[in-house]
């Protein structure tokens, strides 16, 4: 492996994947000195400009808890092995196939922290990351592991100041506690029954009350999505009744993290609309199983970052069907918030301002109701995650941005428009309440700030 370090900033660098139907294909690559898209792939434009010459390497992104080089304090950590690297001789234009010279005696390498989801990912070291990312992939330097920890994206999580990286301590808890409610996806009985002995013991949780008639209590509800459990301690309680709640339901489904200390960052449900679901006589018999397939699928998604299209397209069918539900609107992208902070973006009403009136952001809605479809969605991600990785951007996370919304006050030539901020707040707020099928997430001071 080359040790020269030399690299020209205007040329390419390949990462590719190797996995599709369940099987990774590098040894077979390596063999048959190639390289390829899934055969029943549909060709991808990119792969045509892999001209002969330009260096490739195979990657598998996954993450990790356990057995890391450095001290993650139970933060998941984003990995990308470096399985094999090499260099293409011929491109056959199909925009699927490759021939490539593999060099044989590379070995099995890690990498953390600047990875990517994507099946065909074009690196152009135009900044340090890219630059030690092709250093260590391909000359065999050592990754700068402390200089990527106390980067402005992955601090909070890793870096040296931990008085500093504080504020979103309770991600921790929320990721442990979706975990363990995916085992309870097949036994919601058994689920269902352990709240409603909970909500014997807490006064707080009276929120489980179905109607099987329109306006007549039928009896306790007998179902649940894993969304509405976590709504149980993310509405419009005070912090001690949450903290009583949460440490209740974690200690339903075993989890063992401790409940947070503080909520930074973390949007409610308003109380009125804590369900992501309608009540029986609304509801269709597969709704909630809809709401654990998203559920599920998230995960999935956020956790095995490797990039299978199919996670992609499961997740992104799973989001659309969940849309359909009664009861879901712009509150499915805070269940998602909820059960993956770091992987997921949060479209409540502030985060949504923020996102438009501080980032300049437009947010395409081509969904239901004119909300985001899985692919606005998707997109809306990568560009704001794109943009974290810049020194002077405003947030460098979702969990910041969230925050960052939570305290935003827009300046003078943010309010200079035909209607005054204020104006702009207070109909939106009566669009909320007046929508019959809102379940629109406000965090505490939104609807029915007396200021407003």
């Amino acid at each position: 492996m080359s040790q020269n370090s030399e690299i020209d900033s205007s040329k390419s660098y390949w990462f590719v994947g190797s996995t599709y139907d369940g099987k990774d294909h590098t040894e077979r690559f390596i063999e048959e000195g190639i390289w390829e898209l899934h055969p029943k792939a549909k060709p991808i434009d990119s792969i045509k400009f892999m001209k002969a010459g330009k260096k490739i390497a195979i990657k598998s992104a996954y993450t990790r808890k356990n057995g890391l080089p450095f001290d993650n304090r139970g933060h998941t950590v984003s990995v990308m092995a470096i399985k094999a690297i090499g260099t293409v001789v011929e491109n056959l234009g199909d925009g699927k196939t490759l021939k490539v010279n593999w060099d044989k005696e590379a070995t099995l390498r890690e990498w953390y922290f600047f990875t990517s989801r994507n099946t065909i990912w074009e690196v152009t070291p135009d900044s340090w990351r890219k630059i030690d990312l092709v250093n260590f992939t391909f000359h065999g330097k050592e990754q700068d592991i402390d200089r990527f920890r106390n980067y402005p994206f992955w601090r909070e999580r890793f870096g040296d100041n931990i008085e500093e990286n504080s504020s979103f301590g309770w991600t921790r808890f929320y990721e442990e506690f979706s975990n363990k409610l995916l085992a309870f996806r097949y036994r919601r009985e058994e689920l269902i029954a352990g709240i409603h002995k909970v909500s014997e013991k807490v006064d707080a949780m009276s929120v489980l009350d179905d109607q099987y008639e329109e306006g007549i209590v039928g009896g306790p509800l007998k179902d649940i999505c894993p969304f509405t459990v976590f709504a149980i301690f993310n509405r419009g309680l005070t912090d001690e009744n949450r903290k009583i709640i949460a440490k209740e339901l974690a200690d339903l489904i075993g989890v063992l993290e401790p409940v947070p200390k503080s909520f930074d960052g973390i949007p409610l449900v308003n109380n009125q609309s804590a369900w992501f679901f309608g009540y029986s006589y609304k509801r269709q018999s597969d709704d909630i199983d809809n709401l654990w397939e998203v559920f599920a699928r998230a995960i999935s998604f956020a956790d095995l970052e490797d990039g299978d299209e199919e996670v992609f397209a499961h997740f992104a069918d799973a989001y659309d069907t969940a849309m359909e539900v009664y009861g879901v609107a712009w509150n499915l992208t805070m269940g998602l918030y909820w059960i993956r902070p770091w992987n997921f973006l949060t479209l409540d009403s502030q985060s949504k301002n923020y996102i438009n009136k501080k980032l300049n952001i437009e947010i395409n809605t081509t969904g239901p109701n004119k909300r985001c479809s899985s692919d606005d969605y998707l997109e809306l991600m990568g560009s704001i995650e794109a943009r974290f990785q810049e020194d002077g951007y405003p947030v460098h996370s979702f969990p910041e941005l969230s925050l960052a919304a939570y305290k935003y006050q827009p300046d003078s030539s943010e309010k200079s428009t035909k209607k005054g901020w204020r104006e702009i707040v207070q109909f939106q707020v009566k669009q909320l309440c007046d929508e019959k099928q809102s379940y629109e997430l406000n965090r505490p001071g939104i609807v029915g700030d007396s200021t407003f």
